[in-house]
């Protein structure tokens, strides 16, 4: 290797560090925005007067649209050079969008609710463009090796971004009485300065060489789900979407749950509603760490199989604190699962696809999620009553449609590293089966040994 050639890779290697560095400081002003939004776009709905068909609808339209901007971006963006102005655009569009949100308290009657969920459906529409872009890019820019332990890094500080913003928001409209809806207009003020500003960072993004000189191969969304059921990613696909639809089925009812029936002060439900955020915040690096060693399967069978029963809970007590700690297994399993779904997609797609497949898996489970929202809020109002609440049902139903994307995770092929062998706690909790055999082996072979 000559000189030139080497100093090329290592400024290669220096321009990489420094763009993870940036990218933190980018997700940091980001989450502010998406925190605030993912935190209180529902209680927002629900100030403004909304029904619970409206909310159903008004919560899944985000995803839908983000869905539906992504299944075209393959074929918009065919060149990589296009990438640091497209998520620019995408960004700082996002940003933009804050600032009507907060307009919408100035009208008046049921069209405030439908203008705010036609502000949000663009809102997330200029925010789902570039997603997939993003982490084609940042799957050039962070070596296989580290993926885990850097997402994971990196996703605990802007967790933490997000969990701030949130309750100073949720002290302030508690601490506001008769103006809460112009402190939610300051909120989503707030919200659009930060990423507007975040969007400017990506002009100091380093584009690597494999990235500049890489021809994409966007596949064709048909070709796409007629191999759906005959890849191990295509499995993967499925078993998500399906996932993401029993979840939303029940999801923003939580919300109303807690404020309308439980009767909680903003504070109380932005500290329970919160606290998932605050547990990813925690675990995270540990999540990381898990996934570098066994892989991406093992821990993702464990996850969906904690957020099988947690609805139940809700059904069947009201303590605040209980629900605490519901609310942090559900952290625990809801951010590990974020985060092994998103290494394990850019790990399992070649590089010349796998902008397309990104796009078109979050395209499906964003149909998946508003479908869940649609009929939750459409169909859920109509299950029969066996408790006190109306909502009890939703979140019974919720559970119930779970079973079948658990199932299906529990059936996906193991991507381990080569050569892994599982300590006695790794096997307790990821390889459960193991751990069963060996017990009864060890039973059977006490019951039966002759002494010497």
């Amino acid at each position: 290797m000559n000189t030139s050639s080497l100093q090329d890779k290592v400024l290669d290697r220096r321009r990489r560090l420094q763009t993870m560095r940036l990218s933190i400081l980018e997700g940091l002003l980001a989450m502010i925005a998406i925190g605030l939004q993912q935190t209180f776009y529902v209680p927002f709905l629900n100030a403004l007067g909304a029904t619970k068909f409206e909310i159903g609808i008004g919560s899944g339209l985000p995803a839908l649209m983000t869905g539906l901007i992504q299944l075209r971006v393959p074929h918009w963006i065919q060149n990589p050079r296009y990438y640091k102005p497209a998520l620019f655009w995408s960004t700082f569009l996002h940003g933009l969008s804050f600032f009507p949100l907060a307009l919408v308290i100035y009208l008046r009657g049921p069209v405030c609710v439908w203008a705010a969920m036609a502000v949000m459906a663009v809102s997330a529409a200029a925010m789902g463009f570039g997603s997939g872009i993003w982490a084609d890019w940042m799957g050039h820019i962070v070596p296989r090796r580290r993926r885990g332990t850097y997402f994971g890094n990196r996703n605990r500080l802007l967790t933490l971004s997000q969990l701030a913003a949130s309750v100073i928001a949720g002290y302030c409209l508690d601490t506001s009485t008769g103006k809460t809806l112009l402190i939610f207009a300051c909120v989503w003020t707030t919200g659009g300065l930060a990423r507007t500003v975040s969007s400017f960072l990506f002009f100091r993004h380093h584009e690597p060489t494999t990235l500049r000189q890489e021809s994409l191969r966007p596949g064709l969304f048909g070709d796409f789900c007629r191999q759906i059921f005959h890849t191990s990613f295509g499995n993967f696909v499925v078993a998500y979407s399906l996932i993401q639809l029993a979840n939303n089925f029940s999801s923003p009812f939580f919300t109303l749950y807690m404020l309308n029936e439980m009767k909680l002060s903003y504070i109380r439900y932005t500290c329970l509603s919160q606290m998932p955020t605050l547990v990813t915040l925690l675990s995270m690096p540990l999540w990381g760490r898990i996934c570098d060693r066994i892989g991406y399967v093992r821990p993702m069978r464990l996850q969906v199989t904690i957020v099988f029963g947690l609805p139940l809970v809700w059904i069947l007590t009201h303590n605040y604190w209980i629900l605490m700690g519901v609310q942090v297994l559900s952290g625990l399993s809801w951010g590990g699962l974020t985060l092994t779904s998103f290494n394990y997609s850019i790990n399992s797609l070649p590089h010349q696809s796998r902008l397309s497949g990104l796009s078109y898996l979050n395209f499906i489970s964003s149909v998946f999620i508003f479908l869940g929202t649609t009929l939750g809020g459409w169909v859920g109002p109509m299950l029969p009553t066996f408790s006190s609440s109306q909502l009890h049902s939703i979140f019974l139903f919720s559970t119930i449609l779970r079973t079948v994307p658990v199932l299906l995770f529990q059936m996906l092929p193991e991507d381990a590293p080569p050569q892994t062998k599982l300590s006695t706690i790794e096997r307790f909790f990821f390889d459960p089966r193991m751990t069963l055999r060996a017990g009864f082996d060890r039973i059977i072979s006490t019951k039966f040994r002759r002494p010497f």
